[in-house]
């Protein structure tokens, strides 16, 4: 799985995000499906076409992991762009970089640059949405190698017009398993990945390897079951491991061997082969042109150097757009999180005044008073007002988890905060937002306070053995042994450090 609580850049080429070129008048489109949500400057037969390929992959991921739960209501934002000059308006990323994927407590979002060749090949895309779905429906106690191998597995799955073929070689790994001496396996197996150079490559080449290995082979799937379950319970990892497959050396013996004698590939029906997915098309106004980005990039999160030049660019936007109410509402959210509130405060009064349960406003009033409240010596009279929005932004919108989050952020100087209300708020975002680290800690720490330990072990697993991020899965750790250690002792739930655009980065 992913680190979630900072963006995590997807370097290198973006194999092929979307097919087909913008239309000549560029005009975004957001398109609404089962899992996702897409924003596209595509034609809408164009359009419709990726976000059935998006719901095939969905679909096909959930037969692969026996996943019968019904879709989480916290559908995947997915921002297909024209070309890397707009990629650099949400994120300052180097030319190498064609796409990343964030979840932070603002929000959640992927963000690929658009090619010619079409979604179909784009490993990387599907892997970070492999990442998402592991998060979403399947955390546990998997080791780096796992959580890594299995989304390059599943990546490389291959589209034609009625199936799925996958299983299939990666090119791109194969060639490093041919061409260079491969890692000793334990540091595969025991270690976290290397963080860059040659040695990340074949970490990552090795543990596609050892994931179509044990997959492809009932009888190995069924041993790695144990050793997932072994872990769970908190037997080390080499000893899980050895208990489960046997002495290491035979093991990476057969592996080689494995590797040698060629790989197999399975193919099944398109659920869109059947009938295509259910979805709605809507054409955004015509303000998003200009502001549709800086609004993404709002949700995910500001840099305090990057936030004025943003604030300034949205407020020229908005004025050419005056009259357009996406525009007000793209610059209240402007004003709010990284300007002057109180001009915030009246944009959103106005707009509230023709839609008075609109879910978003109403968070955004929430946000007002939270960011006065951490600005102030006192931030409970702040946020006291925050809550009063926040509640009614919930009732609005019970899937918002950003305004779940923020609320029990407001309680923090409240003597209401260790509670068990406070704690079900928590457990609602959580499982709304299961890929944003910050909840996730946090509600952990608030179980093991109120002496719910095996609930915080299952949520701190999948952190603990985080390949993306040393220090979470350290902190993850500390957590994770108080928890089985049945320790109490009062702990600081984190600070919110994510970017919910109050310039945090």
């Amino acid at each position: 799985m992913a680190s979630w609580k900072t963006a995590r850049l997807v370097a290198g080429a973006l194999a092929a995000a979307f097919a087909g070129t913008a239309p000549a008048a560029a005009e975004w489109r957001r398109a609404e499906s089962a899992n996702f949500i897409v924003y596209s400057e595509e034609s809408e037969p164009k359009l419709r076409e990726q976000v059935a390929l998006l719901e095939d992959y969905h679909d096909f991921l959930r037969s692969l992991t026996g996943v019968n739960e019904p879709p989480s209501p916290n559908k995947l934002p997915v921002y297909i762009l024209r070309n890397h000059r707009q990629l650099e308006t949400v994120r300052d990323v180097g030319s190498s970089v064609a796409g990343f994927y964030t979840a932070n407590s603002g929000g959640i979002g992927a963000f690929a640059q658009a090619r010619s060749s079409g979604l179909d090949g784009d490993e990387i895309l599907l892997h970070e949405i492999a990442h998402h779905f592991m998060m979403q429906y399947r955390p546990t106690a998997y080791p780096p190698w796992f959580v890594e191998g299995f989304a390059e597995y599943v990546a490389t799955a291959r589209f034609k017009p009625n199936a799925i073929e996958f299983g299939l070689p990666s090119d791109n790994r194969t060639s490093w398993l041919r061409n260079v001496q491969w890692l000793p396996i334990e540091e595969v197996l025991f270690s976290l990945p290397p963080r860059r150079g040659p040695q990340m490559a074949l970490f990552y080449a090795q543990s596609w390897l050892l994931a179509h290995y044990v997959m492809r082979d009932p009888a190995l799937g069924n041993k790695f079951k144990s050793y997932i379950r072994a872990r769970v319970d908190g037997v080390e990892n080499r000893k899980a491991f050895t208990d489960a497959f046997g002495e290491i050396r035979a093991f990476d013996r057969a592996l080689q061997a494995y590797a040698r004698k060629g790989m197999t590939f399975t193919s099944r029906k398109r659920a869109s082969a059947a009938a295509a997915p259910a979805m709605t098309v809507t054409l955004l106004p015509r303000a998003a042109e200009d502001l549709l980005l800086a609004e993404a990039t709002m949700q995910i999160g500001v840099g305090d150097k990057e936030a004025p030049a943003l604030l300034e660019r949205v407020r020229r936007a908005a004025a050419r757009h005056s009259s357009e109410p996406y525009a007000q509402r793209v610059l209240a959210r402007a004003e709010v999180l990284l300007g002057d509130g109180a001009k915030g405060d009246a944009l959103l009064d106005a707009l509230l005044a023709k839609t008075p349960k609109d879910a978003e406003l109403l968070y955004l009033k929430g946000m007002r008073h939270l960011v006065a409240g951490r600005k102030a010596d006192d931030p409970e009279p702040s946020f006291k007002q925050a809550r009063i929005w926040f509640a009614r932004a919930h009732k609005a919108d019970k899937d918002h988890f950003p305004t779940l989050v923020r609320y029990a952020e407001s309680l923090r100087t409240d003597a209401r905060f260790d509670s068990d209300n406070t704690l079900n708020i928590l457990l609602l975002a959580h499982d709304l937002a299961p890929q944003v680290d910050e909840v996730t800690m946090n509600t952990a720490s608030l179980l093991i306070a109120r002496k719910r330990f095996d609930e915080a072990e299952t949520l701190l697993l999948p952190l603990a053995s985080n390949p993306h991020n040393e220090g979470l899965a350290a902190a993850a750790g500390v957590l994770l042994q108080r928890a089985r250690n049945k320790n109490t002792a009062p702990a600081e739930v984190a600070a919110p450090t994510e970017a919910d655009g109050a310039g945090t980065r």
